[in-house]
Parts: structure tokens; sequence; C-alpha cells
């Protein structure tokens, strides 16, 4: 093989790995990542907004569109981790794991947390729709005259859900779940947090939380198709039943 055809050849074979490297490097980013619930599987929430995934699977539920702000000491996106979690009742969503906390001394701290949550496409399908949303507090805590709590609100929906921890003069009052119905089923839904946390002055322990936890229930609605087939056999049931009472 002449000098030339060497060259030629090298060089395309460098350009062919560039390609898939390239290539692979594009497959790689703008993954759907799945989390199987109530395991130790997880992805950092920055690499949700940085583009390193588009969003989330957790069985029959696909989370995405992550937005993320915080004031004060609330954590950095990149110090929480995002795990899939299922409810005691079977329903699929998302546990979202870190130092949810406001130090003494300098005020209220706040973090904004919003995303999608939709129906997946083989559910839909298959009929399935979103009827609920449940919101669950964990390893939260507050001192003397503090309080920590999540808002959250539903795009397009005036449903609204509160859960929290205050301590008022020594007197500690919680609520730690909540639950909201929607009027009609939807596929998506576009959720907004706002988690506030205030420790008061001179209290040793700081207002804080390390999970919440965020499940979705469903419903199978029958298609016009079946409910028509269902009409059809009730009016025959009950036309045989008036020719037998005759």
């Amino acid at each position: 093989m002449s000098t030339v055809l060497k060259r030629v050849f090298l060089s395309a074979i460098l350009s062919g790995f560039l390609v898939l490297g390239y290539g692979g490097h594009l497959a790689m980013a703008g993954l759907i990542i799945d989390l199987a619930p109530n395991s130790s599987d997880s992805v950092k929430l920055s690499d949700l907004l940085d583009g390193t995934y588009d969003g989330i699977t957790v069985e029959d539920k696909v989370f995405d569109e992550f937005v993320y702000s915080i004031i004060g000491d609330m954590p950095e996106a990149e110090e929480v981790l995002v795990l899939g979690f299922e409810d005691l009742e079977g329903n699929f969503g998302l546990t979202f794991h870190g130092v949810f906390v406001d130090q003494a001394g300098d005020g209220a701290s706040d973090a904004l947390l919003r995303f999608s949550v939709s129906v997946s496409e083989q559910a839909q399908l298959a009929g399935w729709s979103i009827t609920d949303a449940h919101l669950f507090l964990g390893g939260v805590g507050v001192g003397q005259n503090s309080i920590f709590t999540v808002d959250e609100s539903f795009e397009g929906h005036n449903n609204s859900m509160t859960v929290f921890s205050g301590n008022s003069n020594g007197q500690t009052e919680q609520i730690a779940s909540a639950w909201t119905y929607f009027d009609s089923t939807v596929n998506k839904l576009r959720v907004t947090k706002d988690i506030l946390a205030f420790t008061s002055d001179g209290t040793i322990l700081p207002a804080r939380a390390t999970a919440i936890d965020q499940s979705f229930s469903q419903v199978q609605v029958p298609e016009p198709t079946t409910l028509s087939l269902l009409a059809m056999s009730l009016t025959g049931l009950l036309h045989v039943s008036r020719r037998r009472r005759r």
C-alpha cells in the first residue's frame, strides 16, 4: 500500500472513531433514566437540570422538566438525590433526598422545586390517567419557635397540599402527609413545591427535613368502544329480564 493510501486509510479510521465517540456522547446525553422504586438507585438533581438526563421513569410514571432554585441554607442541586418511590398503596413517584435546612441567625431559607409528571405512553394507551397526588415529609425536626413546611400546587388546577412541622412556645404541631384529588383525570401534571424553613435565633436545633416523598394515583378509564359494548350488554340484559317477567 502506498504512503498516500496509508494516510487516507488512517485518516478514515481516525474520523470514524471520532464520529463514534461523538455519537456515543450524544447517545449518553438526554437519556431517560429508569429508577427502581424504594431502592438505592438514584440520580443527582443537578443531572436533571443540566441535560445529563432528560427525565426519570418510575414504573408507570415519567418525570421531567425539572427546575430548582434556592435561597439561604437550602442544598445545592448536586447535593440533592432523586430516588424512585412507591407508597403503601402501590402508587409510584419520587423521593427528594437532601439536607433541606435553615440555620439560626440568617433569616428563612427557601427552595423552589418544579417538575412535570405524566403517565407513561404505554399506560396511556391502556387507558390509565392520574386521579390524585400524595405528599410525605420525612426526617423532619424543628427547634423552639421554628418551622419547616412544604407547600405544593399544580399548574392549571386549584388543588394544593401542605405538610409541616412547627414549634411555638415549646409545643410542636406536625402534619407529615397530605393528599389531594383532582376534579377530572389527567395524563400530565406540572408540580410546584415551595420548601420553606425558619429557625429562631438562639435555637440549637435547626429546622430541617431529609426526605420529601411524592406519589401519584391513577385509574384505568375504559375506552369509548368499551363503554359502548358495556352499555349494549346492560341493555340486552335489561331486555331479557323484562321478557322473563312477562
